[in-house]
């Protein structure tokens, strides 16, 4: 008996020992930060929240099948991490609304690591406009398109949060394009307010926004900058 109550105390005594080194282990060290910016105009690449860009992240060193981590890319296009562990990673960017990068080796050092990655976006948005003119809200806007893909569609976006985007929107004026374009072509998409006074409320401000996307399995909504406007 009084051997097996010592045989007991031995293996409480090394789970206690155990569970301290355990919880003495070190936390995440690191902070990974940076943007996506267009590698022609250098501005930042626009996002959704809801269904944008993601950055995916391997730490390197955990056996032959480590797990894939991901962090979604703000609406500026800005991304941050900051409970990540310092080590050698791969960083993957391939599924987003620009062309896919390759595989990137990265090593993330204990404090503060910003990278600017420059992407081609599948397609450029250029001088957005939109305005109130008349009962009608008006967006007029080129286009460039970087890849061989088609456009698919062009879309106008309406809802009261500044985060308004396709998957977030009370009304939209999207039309299909199905085709290729010249580079610079112009375009323009309208509201017409009359047909949605009960959703888009006269006398109060609403956030507005611009989107294109290309044909492809992969590609997602290029946007420009929201506007708020008062109707």
């Amino acid at each position: 008996m009084k051997k097996l109550l010592f045989l007991l105390c031995v293996v409480v005594a090394g789970s206690m020992f155990y569970s301290c080194e355990k919880d003495n282990l070190e936390g995440p060290d690191a902070i990974f930060a940076g943007e996506l910016r267009d590698r022609k105009t250098g501005e930042l690449i626009q996002q959704e929240i809801s269904d944008g860009s993601r950055v995916y992240f391997i730490e390197q060193g955990w056996g032959d099948n480590p797990p894939v981590q991901n962090m979604v890319v703000k609406k500026d296009g800005t991304f941050y991490n900051g409970m990540i562990f310092s080590g050698d990673y791969k960083i993957i960017l391939n599924r987003g609304n620009y062309v896919p990068l390759d595989t990137l080796d990265m090593k993330i050092k204990p404090g503060k690591n910003y990278q600017v990655f420059d992407v081609n976006p599948y397609l450029r948005i250029i001088e957005p406009e939109i305005s109130v003119i008349g009962r009608k809200v008006v967006a007029k806007f080129k286009l460039e398109q970087v890849t061989s893909n088609e456009v698919y569609r062009i879309s106008l976006f309406a809802h009261s949060h500044i985060d308004v985007s396709n998957k977030l929107n009370i009304v939209n004026r999207t039309e299909e394009l199905n085709r290729s374009i010249t580079d610079g072509e112009a375009f323009e998409l309208s509201i017409n307010l009359d047909d949605y006074t009960s959703t888009l409320v006269p006398g109060k401000s609403y956030y507005f926004r611009i989107g294109a996307q290309s044909h492809g399995s992969e590609t997602k909504y290029n946007y420009s900058a929201s506007v708020q406007l008062d109707i």
